[in-house]
């Protein structure tokens, strides 16, 4: 039977054991609440990251669309027939790229028009006419440029580093790239001219020349501010290397218009020769720059890949410890309600029983003397029978 005691203290051990089985509960709340945040926000970084890759891929494929565009361009204002294969391989690397992502980016109507734009191009006439027909085609270009870089976020990546890297390889560059083969152009189409005509065209190649040397100081900038966010040891040498040589052609490009301002003409081939050199060191350095921007992105993604399993271990593992109590705990307080308690049989007594002491023997009884007649006493002379009768009553004794 039990006791109100042990009923007090079976109440009290089955409320500490709830009491109990409540921490791991909780730990097990907090720890999911942190993983869902934990993974949310990856979730989202990841997902920017991707987006970001993905205008690098648009970006790249354009590249050589442009130097192809402006190659043709220098060939039409020079009078020659450039090839048209390097432009049409360009136009169908970017054809494929923009199927694949323009859902995403949202670039197939921009896309369209310049499509159209290049296509309808003149390959020769007059220079004036020449470079205002492919200046459109070039600000189509740069504008598409500009909608990848928005819709694919690059234009607002965390990352110092990425950040100013994709500011030069998708903004200065391409800029400097359209500004160089404008104030070349200009040099060359000016040399087949009079004089006079020189004169007035020194204003426009002095703006392209400004235009010229302004994205290349903005990239250098750019480069800078890179290396200085990656603490120098993000950037590799090959690709500082790659800036030195275009910064060195465009070095070699703005001077060559002294001689006009000094009224000596335009040495044609020297400034054909000068700017295939900045076209090559352009396209190098257009590649090594996005692939480097790349390359952080991918660093990126695996590191956020390595977190996420990192968030899957410490859930689990959380998880574990905090079930194994509350497993023990069920399983203990399923045990103890079904268990029955044993009885001992009737016929036996409990061990814990003291034997009874066996009766102490009565004590035997004491025999009474009765007197004889000689005993007797004298009944005396004022003794009537009832007080003999008495008397003999008394002792025992017949009358």
């Amino acid at each position: 039977m039990m006791t109100a005691g042990s009923r007090q203290r079976r109440r009290g051990w089955a409320f500490g054991a709830d009491a109990r089985m409540l921490f791991p509960l909780a730990l097990l709340v907090a720890v999911s609440v942190l993983f869902a945040l934990v993974w949310q926000s990856v979730g989202e970084q990841s997902d920017y990251a991707t987006s970001e890759r993905d205008g690098v891929r648009y970006i790249q494929a354009l590249g050589p669309l442009e130097i192809a565009l402006t190659n043709a361009e220098s060939a039409a204002v020079n009078g020659e027939t450039a090839p048209r294969e390097p432009l049409t391989r360009a136009i169908e690397a970017v054809a494929l790229v923009d199927k694949e992502l323009s859902g995403s980016l949202r670039t197939q109507d921009r896309w369209t028009e310049l499509r159209t734009k290049i296509e309808s191009l003149p390959t020769s006439g007059a220079g004036a006419a020449v470079i205002s027909a492919y200046g459109g085609a070039n600000d189509l270009l740069l504008a598409l440029m500009d909608k990848v870089r928005n819709t694919s976020k690059l234009i607002r990546d965390p990352e110092a580093d990425t950040y100013y890297l994709e500011d030069g390889a998708a903004q200065e560059l391409p800029e400097g790239i359209v500004a160089a083969a404008l104030y070349t152009d200009l040099l060359v189409s000016v040399a087949k001219q009079s004089a006079a005509d020189q004169a007035k065209a020194v204003v426009d190649i002095s703006s392209a020349k400004s235009d010229l040397a302004s994205n290349a100081q903005d990239l250098s900038d750019d480069v800078r501010l890179a290396v200085e966010g990656s603490d120098g040891g993000g950037l590799g040498a090959a690709l500082l290397s790659k800036l030195d040589r275009f910064n060195r052609s465009i070095d070699n490009l703005v001077p060559l218009m002294a001689s006009l301002q000094a009224g000596k003409g335009v040495d044609a081939a020297k400034v054909i020769k000068a700017r295939d050199e900045t076209q090559t060191a352009a396209a190098d350095l257009s590649a090594a720059l996005l692939t480097q921007i790349d390359g952080a992105l991918h660093d990126r993604l695996s590191s956020l890949s390595h977190r996420r399993l990192l968030a899957i271990g410490i859930l689990v593992v959380s998880v574990l410890v905090a079930l194994a109590p509350i497993g023990l705990g069920l399983l203990a307080r399923r045990r103890s309600a079904t268990a029955i308690p044993a009885k001992a049989p009737a016929h036996q007594a409990p061990a814990h029983q003291a034997p009874e002491p066996e009766p102490e023997p009565a004590p035997a009884p004491v025999p009474v003397p009765v007197p004889g007649p000689a005993q007797w006493p004298d009944p005396g002379p004022y003794n009537n029978s009832n007080s003999d009768y008495a008397q003999w009553e008394r002792f025992g004794a017949p009358q």
